[in-house]
């Protein structure tokens, strides 16, 4: 009985395991530079420190980066995600009950952009 328990245990391991969690994770690290010296910047509306920020962002949204300094123009960026087909065509040949967690955790998803770097110019 204790083998058909583990047997079943680890089937079921197999088939709801995602390849794209397990290697990529649902976030990704995005580094915002800015080359002014002491600009704020914000990710998604929250101030996350000044001059250089990497932030661990959700791959399942868009987000928005905004670079800003009393005296200068306001920059604002946005990241956006775009789907990787070979996470989804890996799934789709080999295991359907990925789909469950990669499209829900967005971890088959990354960025357009992860490096940001931003000048901002004088008023």
């Amino acid at each position: 009985m204790r083998k058909i328990l583990l047997t079943g245990l680890a089937i079921t391991m197999l088939f709801t395991s995602s390849c794209a969690v397990m290697f990529q994770g649902s976030k990704k690290d995005v580094t915002v530079r800015s080359m002014t010296e002491g600009a704020s910047i914000y990710i998604d509306g929250e101030h996350k420190g000044t001059d250089l920020v990497t932030e661990r962002l959700a791959r399942k949204h868009n987000h928005t980066v905004m670079v800003k300094k009393d005296g200068y123009e306001t920059q604002t960026v946005e990241i956006k995600k775009r789907t990787q087909v070979g996470w989804v065509l890996f799934n789709s040949f080999f295991n359907w009950f990925a789909f469950a967690t990669d499209a829900p955790t967005g971890a088959w998803n990354t960025f357009d952009k992860d490096q940001i770097t931003v000048d901002l110019k004088e008023n």
